[in-house]
């Protein structure tokens, strides 16, 4: 087993005075045993301002490079995702004002003044769950490029990214507590496929591996909630990728039920995503001891995409189902007969995988002719073939078929259905049948004949063995003449080719008069 986690940005074990800068009445201090695992202790400010309201909001910047860094991210040119935990000391020191007022904030900065460029998004307020008195470490999960935030201070420059944060709006609920936080462990990885800060799974694995990393075997060794386990239902709110080129890697999902959170929903405005945040890649070695199998069922509330363009000696086979995420690419060690419904606009592109009895509510993309025979598909959207030539469908299920191709495209057509063909250069034929003409000796001459003519469509001299095969396309009659010296000639005449394989047998007989 092997799930593997970059290490954590911070692990907020210091003062809250370890910082990058304040905004509003504060006491940073440091809350024993508060962080995860609980042995640890854990950064904290005490929100001291006037309860009210419509408060200023009050709250502490962290160095996006470690807790009191100054260094900055390019979050410009490579998707980040930040993962971090707050939690509040007790029910009595919530103490927030509700989500319309910004009550629970994580706060995004930049520059070398991270307290004059900053943008806010709310993520909670004492109307949410995010600040509900059960709900212990709650999560933050922001991609650093979403435009999601509620306000703007200053100008944000994503291109330096300097510094994060918590602040809150103290409204007292109940009594006169201040308002008390504290932080765990932040991760900030990266989602570009081989990167070094993405999650990883290698080695015989499974989604249950990161619930075991995440959650501990108790307080001691637990070092976070933001993966957890239902039944058979995992939430996982992080990319990752599956084998990483050069360790052996077997991962089988055991048929789980894996949930990836959308954006900015109601209740869980805590998570700000682009559709780049959540994406997932596989990685194989070429080595056929290498496999991924998935056959539970995936939800992903952001179109991210999914990269499976494998094509070595490894085995990669999706039998389960797959919806809300983008375009999903898959190679040659792929076999795809699953069922896809992935976001609107979004595509299964097939690099030559395997996809016979795939079901696909939305569209497939041939993207070359590695593989030309196709089988029991069915695709609701656009079928497009990106590579010209010939290709052969049976029993497929298609709504429109295109060509992206620029050249022609040959649709061998068997028993295979489709509404719409919107080329261009699309030619539909059907497929080879055959003739088996089963004579019961051997050595004798075939000829088959257009229906009362003489023109020849096929011939053999002294067949060498008792069945002659005669390969047509579509329905027509022929005329078949058997002839064998010392037995009488038999011709079959207007006999019927429907279209289908079929069997003539002819028996001759021997003329008794033959000299």
């Amino acid at each position: 087993m092997a799930f593997n986690l970059p290490a954590p940005q911070s692990l907020y074990t210091g003062q809250g005075t370890d910082n990058v800068g304040t905004l509003g009445s504060l006491t940073p201090g440091r809350k024993s045993g508060g962080n995860l695992p609980i042995s640890n202790n854990a950064s904290q400010v005490i929100n001291t301002t006037a309860s009210n309201a419509n408060g200023v909001p009050a709250g502490v910047f962290f160095g996006i490079n470690g807790q009191s860094a100054t260094s900055t991210v390019d979050a410009s040119v490579d998707t980040r995702v930040l993962i971090w935990s707050v939690q509040y000391n007790a029910p009595n020191r919530i103490q927030s004002s509700d989500f319309a007022r910004g009550g629970s904030r994580f706060r995004l900065a930049s520059g070398s003044s991270p307290t004059l460029n900053y943008k806010d998004y709310y993520i909670g307020g004492n109307d949410t769950p995010f600040c509900s008195a059960q709900a212990g470490p709650v999560t933050m999960c922001i991609d650093l490029a979403d435009t999601s935030h509620n306000n703007e201070v200053g100008t944000f420059n994503l291109s330096q990214v300097s510094a994060y944060g918590h602040a809150s709006v103290r409204l007292n609920l109940v009594g006169s507590s201040t308002a008390l936080t504290f932080f765990q462990r932040a991760f900030l990885f990266t989602t570009t496929k081989d990167s070094s800060n993405i999650p990883l799974f290698t080695g015989v694995s499974s989604f249950d591996d990161a619930v075991a990393l995440l959650q501990g075997t108790d307080y001691t060794t637990k070092i976070g909630s933001w993966i957890t386990k239902s039944g058979s239902s995992i939430f996982l709110p992080c990319p990752f990728q599956i084998g990483d080129g050069t360790s052996a890697t077997t991962f089988n999902d055991d048929g789980a039920a894996i949930v990836s959170p959308g954006s900015n929903l109601a209740g869980q405005e805590n998570f700000r995503l682009t559709d780049n945040a959540m994406r997932v890649y596989a990685n194989l070695r070429n080595n056929a001891a290498d496999s991924i199998t998935l056959s539970g069922s995936y939800s992903f509330g952001t179109a991210a995409p999914w990269d499976f363009d494998v094509s070595n000696a490894s085995t990669c086979l999706l039998s389960g189902s797959f919806s809300g995420m983008g375009d999903f690419k898959i190679g040659s060690s792929v076999t795809a007969n699953g069922s896809f419904n992935l976001a609107t606009g979004k595509a299964v592109k097939c690099n030559g995988a395997n996809i016979d009895s795939i079901t696909v509510a939305g569209d497939l993309n041939i993207e070359t002719s590695a593989v030309t025979s196709f089988s029991d598909m069915s695709i609701t959207g656009v079928t497009d073939f990106d590579t010209a030539g010939t290709y052969t469908l049976t029993n497929c299920s298609l709504n429109e078929i295109t060509n992206s191709s620029g050249g022609l495209v040959t649709l061998i057509n068997d028993n295979s259905t489709a509404n719409l063909i919107t080329g261009p250069n699309i030619t539909i034929v059907s497929p080879p049948k055959t003739l088996t003409v089963q004579v019961n000796v051997i050595g004798a001459d075939v000829v088959v004949l257009a229906a009362g003519t003489d023109t020849i469509l096929d011939s053999v001299d002294a067949q060498p063995g008792t069945d002659f095969v005669f390969t047509y396309t579509g329905a027509q009659s022929v005329d078949v003449g058997v002839i064998l010296p010392g037995y009488g000639i038999n011709y079959t005449y207007g006999y019927s080719l429907t279209g289908e394989n079929q069997s003539l047998p002819v028996n001759l007989l021997i003329d008794r008069n033959y000299a």
